[in-house]
């Protein structure tokens, strides 16, 4: 059977940071060393991206234990945390950065090769924020680290009139504040951002920008919900009970009346993709001077249009959501335009709770139960039946 090539999804390398959104992305440092040292130790053989192109389109061969680690969003975390973990055991990978968030102020900041060679401590690191293009290219001079495309704007967009929720203290909108102010996008994990707009501003159905045909709303809409908010407490409104229902009340009589929305056009579409998919890629190419060949897809979303424009740009290949895999396993003979990855996620959950940190043992048996290894998938059953006993009997 042709040796199928496991490409490894990771995000942020860190400690859990306290109110983020999307915190579920972070594995510890410590674990992501445990997932490397066991790869090491099980004679896994890091390649890249290019590597396994080649091989998928028939023209070279791999190691039987060839992997690919890949990092998702261009995290400061990934210099500070991941780079130089991988470099210490002899691992490489590939990040996928998105424009609009790349750093530039240009910095090289502290990360764990100067605390072990005795210029910082480690309590001195910052690791919030997100990667900038000298420290990308540092990363990649050193053969550890390649960089590739993930669009330009990681966001999402409105996508109709209909209202599912209204601004409020911890909301886990943190887009809100990016498509209100994108030139401060690279700083949303320093500051606080929830001032961006007004309390009540409307939070319409959305969807990812790859996919998403944008709705324009029209701004008296959120002007009118937040004269409402700041009349009637501020934030002191959303420590009272049904202050939901209030401002859905407000909103439905302000949505009876004309207004001035509009939904953007095919050909606003267009233009859009092409920033978003070509232009980034070239901008990016500019920032850390190469050529970029692979696109990660911002929380998987494409579709037919934007992977028409994903080729006209160059790109040679790109990854998969998970929707549509259909048993590819980035083996010869299957189309090398598209990659599939495996998600190492930080926590196995059952039901809906956290069970146990998936350390390096669990991500070598998710590894062989993907590659169809003979009583794989029954041993990973039994190693998930064994930490689900240990959680919920002791």
């Amino acid at each position: 059977m042709v040796e199928p090539i496991p490409v490894l999804m990771y995000h942020s390398i860190a400690p859990p940071i306290d109110g983020w959104a999307f915190s579920y992305l972070s594995i510890h440092p410590d674990v992501f060393e445990d997932h490397v040292l066991t790869l090491e130790s099980a004679g896994y053989v890091p390649v890249m991206l290019a590597d396994l192109y080649e091989y998928v389109a028939g023209r070279r061969r791999l190691p039987p234990k060839a992997i690919v680690l890949t990092f998702d969003d261009g995290y400061l975390d990934n210099w500070v945390f991941a780079f130089p973990i991988l470099r210490r055991h002899g691992f490489k990978g590939t990040v996928f950065a998105s424009t609009d968030f790349i750093d530039r102020r240009d910095p090289k900041r502290p990360n764990l090769d100067d605390v072990r060679e005795g210029r910082v401590k480690h309590d001195d690191l910052k690791w919030n924020g997100f990667l900038s293009a000298a420290e990308m290219r540092h990363m990649m001079l050193s053969e550890v680290m390649d960089v590739q495309g993930h669009c330009k704007t990681h966001t999402w967009y409105f996508t109709s009139p209909e209202i599912v929720d209204f601004h409020h203290p911890g909301d886990g909108y943190p887009w809100l504040a990016w498509n209100a102010r994108p030139e401060r996008k690279p700083l949303y994990l320093e500051e606080d951002q929830s001032g961006f707009l007004p309390l009540g501003a409307p939070v319409y159905a959305h969807a990812k920008a790859a996919t998403a045909r944008r709705y324009f709303a029209d701004p008296s809409v959120e002007q009118k919900l937040a004269d409402y908010v700041e009349t009637h407490g501020g934030a002191g409104l959303f420590h009272k009970q049904g202050w939901r229902d209030d401002l859905e009340k407000v909103s439905a009589g302000i949505l009876r009346k004309g207004l001035n929305d509009r939904y953007e056009s095919e050909a606003e579409r267009m233009t859009r993709l092409r920033e978003e998919i070509m232009l980034s890629k070239q901008e990016l190419e500019r920032l850390v001077d190469k050529k970029i060949d692979f696109l990660c897809w911002p929380g998987g979303a494409y579709d037919e249009t934007a992977v028409d424009v994903a080729g006209q740009s160059g790109y040679l290949a790109w990854t998969l959501s998970s929707r549509d895999r259909h048993r590819k396993k980035n083996r010869p003979g299957e189309d090398p335009r598209w990659i599939d990855r495996t998600a190492a996620v930080p926590w196995w959950y059952f039901r809906g709770r956290k069970v146990c940190t998936v350390d390096g043992e669990f991500l070598k048996r998710t590894i062989a139960a993907y590659k169809d290894f003979k009583f794989a998938g029954l041993s990973l059953k039994w190693l998930k039946l064994g930490r689900l006993l240990g959680r919920y009997v002791a």
